[in-house]
């Protein structure tokens, strides 16, 4: 090992500091040592803060965990792993209770009971929230309390470290330079891959590191073709687009096309709230296409959707007044690093929890509010087995030459990979557009500063070259068309390939 490299040890590493990743600090054994690797730089930084709509519990009078995994399996398009949707809806409550412990203060009713919100693919009111900023109001809690668990370190994981196959650590990148952090039990929680397209909901930092990591480590990835793109986010703007929260729609709010009429009812039975996959496709078929609040009211709109009214606000648009153009925007990564339900990957000692992880919760298409869900019953189950499995590790050997498997991403190359993303591997696909998308990554890969992202978005275009059909999110219009072959069947890449 080259003697420029820091070294720290702990009990456990945990690669991202989102909701999967500090949910999973908590609920380790108090005794340990755990350090954090974040490269955010703010509360803000990251996915989770910015969740809107709300965290799917069965917790209505109407609801049950039975009804919730229906609506999971249906919106998941006959892909979901059963034993994954169970633990979901079965352990969403016992989540919710203990954030409520902790002190978030989600909405309430009159009575006393939770204020829910429907979205898509609810076929009741299902997701808890505080106002339109649930995901901010549950990490302000959760962030102070792995505060007082967890030293925290700035920097972006460049290499998963391997100690005779068994994972021991990884290879932090700091402002400072790099350190080798060991540890008994590592657990990536590194979130999706939105900012590999060109317009999407993510932060900047969401570019499929996790995928990248595990994979080039040996890990197995799986589902990587399926990346839900959100149907209503702001139709202006920059690469990142305000999110116009689903909620708006299970309180009133329409979809109109540019002549004012109202067509999502012609698609679906359940217009608005239909599964995301369907209505994303609509508005994108739609050319062009409006968010029309009105029916909401302004005081309604501006009580209960603050934060989304002031964005609009603050990007030239009012929400209580007239229809804003929306337009699909990539959202979330249902694929990722394979585990089973306990977040165990491939590589012993390495675990995966949240967005970067592929447990096949989502099945093709996630169910609206199931997100923040995901991150607290799956992250507490990896550090359950991470407690359990640990063992101790010793300096694992590196090569020096090798070269790091994350950097920073230059801007014209940037621009390289979010551009064959989003013409080649976006809401439609064909064969031909993601062979055109693999060919351009192929010639910015050999780059170390977009390594990263390429390996990403070549596995998320391999997975979709090989699920020849179309199934929730994953849309081929060259194979428009469910295959029945397919059903139950998911594309894992890694280990097992001839690469």
């Amino acid at each position: 090992m080259s003697t420029d490299v820091g070294l720290l040890r702990a009990d456990a590493v945990i690669v991202g500091g989102g909701l999967a990743g500090l949910w999973a600090a908590l609920h380790l054994p108090a005794e340990w040592e755990v350090i954090v690797v974040d490269k955010g730089r703010g509360p803000d930084h990251g996915s989770s803060p910015w969740a809107q709509g709300g965290m799917a519990v069965a917790a209505g009078p109407d609801d049950s965990p039975s009804l919730h995994a229906a609506d999971t399996f249906r919106a998941g398009a006959d892909t979901c792993h059963e034993d994954a949707v169970q633990a979901l809806v079965d352990e969403a409550r016992e989540a919710l209770d203990e954030l409520v412990l902790l002190g978030c203060a989600f909405d309430r009713a009159d009575d006393g009971s939770f204020d829910l919100n429907r979205e898509g693919g609810q076929s009741v009111a299902r997701s808890v929230h505080a106002a339109d900023a649930t995901g901010r109001e549950i990490m302000r809690v959760v962030v102070a309390e792995a505060r007082k668990r967890a030293q925290r370190i700035v920097g972006s994981a460049s290499r998963i470290l391997l100690d005779d196959g068994r994972c021991a650590g990884v290879r932090v990148s700091t402002d400072h330079g790099e350190v080798d952090v060991l540890g008994r039990s590592t657990l990536l929680a590194v979130g999706g891959c939105g900012a590999l397209y060109e317009q999407t909901t993510n932060p900047e930092t969401a570019t499929g590191d996790g995928i990248a990591l595990a994979y080039d480590a040996g890990a197995d990835v799986a589902d990587c073709e399926f990346v839900q793109f959100h149907p209503t986010a702001l139709g202006a703007g920059g690469t990142r687009r305000v999110l116009l929260t689903e909620a708006l729609r299970g309180d009133g709010a329409i979809v109109v096309d540019a002549s004012g009429k109202r067509f999502l009812l012609d698609v679906h039975p359940d217009g608005e709230l239909a599964p995301r996959d369907v209505v994303a496709r609509a508005i994108a078929e739609a050319g062009e296409a409006f968010l029309d609040a009105r029916p909401i009211g302004a005081a309604q709109l501006r009580t209960r959707f603050p934060n989304v009214t002031k964005a609009a606000a603050d990007a030239g648009f009012d929400l209580t007044a007239s229809p804003v153009p929306i337009a699909p925007a990539a959202h979330y990564f249902l694929g990722g690093v394979a585990t089973d339900i306990w977040g165990r990957t491939t590589i012993p000692g390495l675990f995966a929890a949240g967005e970067c992880a592929a447990t096949g919760v989502h099945g093709a298409n996630r169910m609206a509010g199931n997100s923040l869900t995901e991150a607290v019953v799956f992250g507490r189950r990896a550090a359950m087995t991470m407690t359990d499995e640990a063992e101790p590790t010793g300096v694992p050997v590196v090569e020096d030459d090798s070269e790091p498997a994350v950097r920073a991403i230059g801007a014209d190359d940037w621009a390289k990979v979010r551009h064959a993303m989003s013409s080649g591997a976006g809401l439609i696909r064909t064969k031909h557009s993601l062979e055109q998308a693999l060919r351009a990554l192929a010639g910015v890969s050999g780059s170390s500063s977009v390594k990263a992202a390429a390996t990403a978005g070549a596995l998320i275009c391999r997975s979709a070259l090989e699920r020849i059909e179309s199934r929730g999110v994953h849309f081929r219009s060259d194979h428009p068309d469910r295959q029945r072959g397919w059903d139950g069947r998911h594309v894992t890449l890694g280990e097992k390939e001839n690469r």
